[in-house]
């Protein structure tokens, strides 16, 4: 695609990062939720049902995505070391071609440098508690919408709803919105995009929708099993508040606290499923915990949905092509008619798969996120369309995991052995 003449106007961006979202849970065969919104999109523009995380963290997810570059190359490491090394966040490299910044975001966000702090718009940074910043970064970003930003502009806004812990609508509790309260969350989700889509004019705007990595769902319907292990949200946020009322020098008190909490749940949930003849991928999804020390990349935490709608994206198309986030930004730069950064990055962009056109295999480099209570075992690893590969970062005997995707999609058999 050339870029544009500098005396068009360039299109507006709308840039909805949904936290958690599984793109196993949006489209194919384990899709319960009612999305006539999202569906609209995948009608009238693109999706890419494999797109894939950096990251099953929104630390190292984020880096990549906005960077363009695999995580490690960028400096990301943890909160405390989050300064960029060598590179341009594609949002200052945007601005710097003439887009005003406006954003609606976690206060998290904030601490990470390539997160610019500089917006337009001075309410960017939300500080209320979970329950309250979902609700009020919703009616945030509408409200945005309603009024007059300076164009071109792009609106970013990173939505924590389908975040541990979720309290669903009243009005999307029933069962015909989902199975559990991720799949009801969905639907939720998916009405609330139907308002954003009625805002924004789709003839100047490009509006893409994707997750910073997935989760687990601790949740099992099947047959005649009804399995849920879903944390209880209000009860879960009573006992956040509480947490962050403790002076510092009780955190190991508190620390101990939480893991013998978490082992207590644990034993709970391992005897209620021992007799059960469950598959791996189902058993891994039930006994996720907090303090789990193995933070393996599979797909429930790395594979995300991609969609696009708005100028120059063709419209009713489905690309199962594995893509990474890497390479959201770079695509998004040809859309929009900008050269690329000037500066080496591992992302490409996808356009011409938006042309009908064939592209090389786009490996995808993955590492866990170190960024939590607990630290786990590192693994990184690489994914194709055929295959995925992780391994102990730190010794590559240690943690081996390989699955054949296209026989195994939901990696119950680890084939390294063999």
């Amino acid at each position: 695609m050339e870029s544009s003449n500098s005396d068009l106007i360039k299109p507006n961006i709308l840039f909805l990062l949904l936290d958690s979202f599984r793109a196993d849970k949006i489209s194919g065969p384990d899709k319960n939720s009612l999305t006539p919104n999202f569906d609209y999109i995948k009608k009238n523009g693109a999706f890419f049902d494999h797109a894939i995380s950096s990251s099953d963290g929104s630390m190292l997810s984020l880096a990549g995505l906005f960077s363009g570059k695999h995580p490690f190359k960028t400096g990301m490491r943890s909160p405390k070391l989050t300064k960029l090394i060598d590179t341009t966040s594609y949002l200052e490299f945007l601005k710097n071609h003439g887009y005003k910044l406006y954003g609606d975001m976690p206060k998290s966000d904030s601490l990470l440098e390539i997160i610019p702090p500089d917006f337009e718009n001075n309410e960017v940074i939300t500080t209320t508690g979970l329950k309250e910043f979902k609700e009020e970064s919703r009616r945030m970003t509408l409200d945005r919408l309603n009024s007059k930003m300076k164009e071109p502009w792009l609106f970013l806004m990173h939505a924590g709803d389908l975040h541990f812990p979720i309290t669903n609508p009243k009005v999307f509790q029933d069962e015909k919105f989902g199975s559990n309260n991720y799949e009801k969350q969905v639907s939720a989700i998916d009405h609330w995009l139907g308002k954003v889509l009625k805002k924004v004019d789709l003839k100047k705007t490009l509006v893409v929708v994707t997750g910073d990595h997935g989760s687990y769902i601790q949740s099992l319907k099947k047959e005649s099993l009804n399995i849920d292990f879903q944390d209880k949200a209000r009860l879960q946020m009573k006992i956040l508040k509480v947490s962050t009322k403790f002076p510092k020098f009780l955190e190991p008190l508190k620390l101990n606290l939480f893991l013998a909490r978490e082992n207590i749940n644990r034993k709970r949930k391992e005897k209620k499923i021992k007799d059960l003849n469950l598959k791996s991928h189902e058993i891994r999804g039930l006994l996720h915990q907090r303090s789990n020390l193995e933070r393996f990349l599979f797909d429930e935490k790395v594979r995300v949905p991609l969609f696009m709608i708005g100028p120059n994206v063709d419209q009713g198309m489905t690309i199962s092509q594995q893509v990474r986030l890497i390479d959201v930004f770079p695509t998004i730069c040809e859309i929009i008619g900008i050269p690329n950064k000037d500066e080496k990055i591992d992302g490409v962009s996808l356009y011409p798969l938006l042309e009908n056109k064939k592209m090389g295999t786009l490996i995808a480099y993955m590492e866990s996120s170190p960024a939590i209570l607990i630290q786990p075992i590192i693994v990184i690893g690489i994914r194709t369309d055929k295959y995925k590969y992780f391994r102990n970062r730190y010794d590559s005997s240690k943690n081996v995991h390989l699955y054949d995707l296209e026989n195994d999609p939901y990696e119950d058999d680890n084939i390294a052995d063999k």
